[in-house]
């Protein structure tokens, strides 16, 4: 009798258990508005003080209506904060769209590790349809995080009054001073095992440069993580401070290692085999190369600095595009003169040491090619003259010296009216043959002697000579000349002066 009471009270409990269990398969088989996709990693860790971002897509599987979503990020640990990219949104049938949620991790004592919740809310046509949820960990490990291990690894096994976060960072010091000697012991090894086997200097100076900045990267990169556990005994302030110091001497240390590269393998190996080229243009292009490097690596070194101290380069980027116009502006020539030796030096329509001709008829000789100006020495008043190189550039300039071509003389001879013209040509070819300079034997280049025409006082000769030294075309002529003057008075043939007939008519 007794089990007769329970059962009103029985019955209505399963009554309730089959409505729940109603229900929830209702729920569970609620249908899919919107599908979520995962695309990211959603268990990070970060240094205290930064950022971790998150992304999910969603897509709107419903093949009839536009949906609209709207987001709720939900993060209750202590020190932590998160926002979301958007509020809401409406997806048509079958669009995607992206979302993105960044958790804040605390700078200040907080917990270690955050949990995001972000909720998604899915409306058709006004009434909530869905329901969704997806999660993400953030973990704090490294520079002021609350790493209480030795290395974030082990526990301290240091008595009292060590056994505390005095002790780890003790141990984190010493332990990180012990992994950055046996780094440079392990460096010296291999240094010792690949440059035993090669021949040059290369490998030795490229371990000489790094060796020293490498370990002191390691250990102040250990040092600096060192004081997490002390996080709660450094001021907010000094944390900024150790670790703005600690981003500067990283970027320091790395433009010095760029700089030193540079400047003891790139220009030194460069300088070496300018040497033993014939041409001189990398020899005048190294220094170049070198300065323009140095000035470059320097400006990325500061441009990286501003950044890690958060300065606005804008202002700067600004400045510096009106500067660089002034000065293009003013410089104008000289960066004109700049460009057109940077021409000289690579397309070579002369060379040191060559003989040209300029455009007022002077012969001069290429003495040094200059990045804005050519030394010039002239043979007319044996002086030496520097022209800008944009004259030589957009001028025509001759070049008689280190041409493979025959060089050829053009002499005029006068002689008086009664000479006989075959005795004339055959002075002027014992004249040719004396000379040391002519090409008599070669067949292409055999000597001309023109009659050329009938002057006012003198019969007009045009002797026309090949020459097989270009650079003496000057004593070719100068020898040529003297030996048919006197060639001639050999024969008797008469050298007239300018004369003129004047009659006088009286009337």
């Amino acid at each position: 009798m007794k089990y007769h009471r329970w059962m009103p009270a029985i019955s209505i409990a399963l009554v309730v258990l089959s409505a729940a269990f109603i229900l929830g398969s209702a729920a569970a088989e609620q249908p899919e508005f919107i599908q979520i996709i995962t695309i990211d990693n959603y268990e990070k860790t970060v240094a205290a003080g930064e950022s971790a971002t998150f992304n999910w897509t969603i897509r709107n599987v419903d093949s009839l209506a536009n949906l609209t979503v709207t987001f709720e990020a939900a993060i209750v640990n202590d020190g932590w904060s998160a926002e979301l990219n958007a509020s809401s949104l409406t997806l048509a049938p079958g669009e995607l769209a992206s979302v993105t949620a960044t958790v804040h991790s605390p700078f200040e004592w907080g917990d270690v590790t955050s949990n995001l919740t972000v909720v998604f809310n899915v409306y058709e046509d006004g009434f909530l349809v869905q329901v969704s949820s997806v999660s993400a960990t953030t973990e704090i490990i490294g520079a002021f995080g609350s790493a209480n291990k030795v290395l974030w690894l082990f526990d301290n096994p240091l008595p009292s009054p060590l056994d505390n976060e005095w002790g780890v960072f003790l141990l984190d010091v010493i332990l990180w001073f012990v992994i950055a000697v046996g780094i440079a012991y392990l460096m010296d090894a291999v240094a010792y095992a690949i440059t035993r086997k090669t021949t040059t200097m290369l490998d030795d100076i490229i371990l000489g440069i790094i060796r020293t900045p490498v370990l002191l990267l390691v250990f102040v990169f250990g040092l600096v993580n060192s004081l997490d556990a002390l996080h709660e005994h450094i001021p907010l302030n000094i944390r900024e401070l150790v670790l703005s110091i600690y981003s500067v001497a990283i970027v320091l240390v790395i433009f010095y290692l760029a700089y030193k590269l540079f400047k003891q393998i790139i220009v030194y190996y460069g300088k070496m085999i300018a040497k033993k080229t014939a041409s001189n243009i990398d020899d005048v292009l190294i220094p170049i190369v070198e300065k323009l490097g140095i000035v470059v690596i320097g400006i990325a070194a500061l441009g990286y600095l501003m950044n890690v101290l958060s300065i606005d380069l804008t202002m700067f980027l600004a400045g510096g595009v009106v500067i660089s116009m002034v000065l293009a502006f003013a410089a104008e020539d000289t960066l004109s003169n700049f460009f057109s030796g940077v021409f000289l030096l690579l397309d070579r329509p002369f060379a040191e040491g060559d003989m040209i001709i300029l455009t007022d008829g002077d012969w001069c000789e290429v003495r040094r090619i200059g990045l804005r100006t050519c030394r010039l020495y002239r043979y007319s008043d044996a002086t030496e003259i520097a022209l800008p190189n944009n004259k030589l550039v957009n001028e025509k300039i001759v070049r008689v010296s280190n041409v493979t071509d025959p060089a050829r003389v053009n002499v005029d001879v006068n002689v008086a009216y009664g000479s006989d013209p075959k005795v004339v040509r055959q002075a002027i070819t014992k004249a040719i043959e004396t000379s040391r300079y002519s090409l008599l034997n070669n067949e292409s280049c055999k000597p001309l002697i023109l009659f050329d025409s009938m002057g006012d006082t003198a019969l007009l000769f045009k002797v026309i000579c090949w020459i097989n030294d270009n650079s003496k075309r000057m004593e070719a002529r100068d020898l040529l000349v003297e030996e048919i003057y006197l060639k001639l008075s050999d024969a008797g043939i008469e050298v007239p002066l300018p004369q003129r007939v004047v009659t006088i008519k009286k009337e």
